[in-house]
């Protein structure tokens, strides 16, 4: 006899949602536990470090998950910050082995599926019954001990909430209001990053800003560049776009920003002095430190011979988000998805195009990139 059915429910609760609810509910149903252990874990061995801090994850999943509970399942339930605190990656194994009784784990389909890459899984069959909740449309293979639990749940994604969080979308079907509530307070998730830039850019700059960080990180997936960058970037490419034409050559001779043909650039165009100033708020005034992200932000306008992958990314989001209205707007941007250089080519082709009908100048940077990709 093991003594007491205990339900254990692990995952990194990035934030907690209402699938997150609806799987433990469902579990509750089928299992019938005599006590219930939701345990956050610090950091997931298979996966990056999470978006928010674990003592937010903590607080999140009682207010999201537990409070939520009706009370008779409320009364039996606890949060275990065993793996949260632990200032570490904690191995399944190891929580399983320090809990008691007859131990049901449940989680979902996609941590099932990854069963076979947890360490010592041979240790884990044995320590517990496995369950998991199926997720709609899934097509993986679960291995054959997880028994499944009956229901349909919501469709929810956490890197998906994550992304529409950073974009200014709204979250209630997915949130509670008490979690989009505590985002907001805490400023997790880019959530205070939005605020932000929406109250010092004009409506129609935030709106293409918010396109380009999609399209940014729509792109960053679809060519193995890291999307959260990308979206980033994004975000912050057009930070400096606050300033008038005058104030951004003040604000590069002030702050002694390395604008390439400043002189030039201040006497003829000076709102491309844009990128660099955006590059520079990037830095000191979000706290931006991952140069990949500030070299993105810097060359997204003027380009440069030397283009990396995300800046490639950028530049073409940049130029055809889908409030671009120019005519090959949707065309390159459907390019992108299946050549990315050709997209950046031909991106580049249409600012020389725009720029010379209007028999403005044409910045050295511009003209290198163009040469760098023009065909011999």
């Amino acid at each position: 006899m093991k003594g007491n059915k205990v339900l254990v429910y692990g995952g990194s609760f990035d934030p907690p949602h209402r699938g997150h609810e609806a799987l433990l509910r469902a579990a509750v149903k089928k299992i019938r536990p005599d006590k219930i252990i939701i345990v956050p874990n610090h950091q997931s061995p298979l996966k990056g470090s999470p978006h928010a801090p674990s003592k937010d994850r903590l607080i999140m999943v009682r207010i999201g998950i537990l409070d939520t509970l009706p009370l008779k399942i409320k009364v039996i339930s606890i949060v275990n910050t065993r793996e949260a605190r632990a200032r570490r990656p904690v191995f399944t194994h190891e929580t399983l082995s320090a809990l008691k009784g007859d131990l049901h784990f449940v989680c979902g389909q996609d941590s099932a599926e990854s069963f076979g890459r947890w360490k010592n899984p041979s240790r884990l069959e044995s320590q517990a019954t496995w369950w998991y909740g199926a997720r709609p449309g899934a097509k993986g293979k679960v291995p054959g001990h997880f028994k499944k639990i009956p229901g349909a749940f919501p469709d929810i994604s956490s890197t998906e909430i994550r992304s529409d969080l950073a974009l200014d979308h709204d979250c209630s079907r997915e949130l509670s209001p008490k979690i989009l509530a505590y985002i907001k307070t805490r400023n997790l998730y880019g959530n205070g990053l939005v605020t932000r830039l929406k109250s010092s850019l004009k409506p129609s700059r935030y709106e293409h800003t918010l396109n380009v960080a999609s399209l940014a990180e729509s792109l960053a997936r679809r060519w193995g560049a890291n999307p959260d960058k990308a979206r980033l970037a994004g975000l912050l490419h057009d930070a400096g776009r606050r300033f008038t034409p005058p104030q951004l050559a003040r604000f590069a001779r002030v702050r002694r920003l390395k604008v390439p043909n400043l002189s030039e650039i201040i006497a003829l165009d000076p709102m491309l002095i844009h990128a660099y100033a955006s590059e520079y708020l990037a830095r000191t005034e979000f706290g931006i430190a991952d140069k990949e992200v500030l070299s993105a932000i810097r060359r997204h306008t003027l380009g440069d011979k030397r283009m990396n992958l995300l800046d490639k990314i950028l530049y073409v989001a940049d130029a055809t988000s889908i409030d671009r209205t120019h005519p090959n707007a949707s065309k390159i941007r459907a390019l992108a998805y299946n050549d990315l250089d050709a997209a950046l080519r031909s991106s580049v082709a249409e600012k020389l195009i725009y720029t010379t009908s209007r028999h403005a100048w044409l910045h050295p940077l511009t003209v290198h990139l163009w040469n760098s990709l023009a065909p011999l």
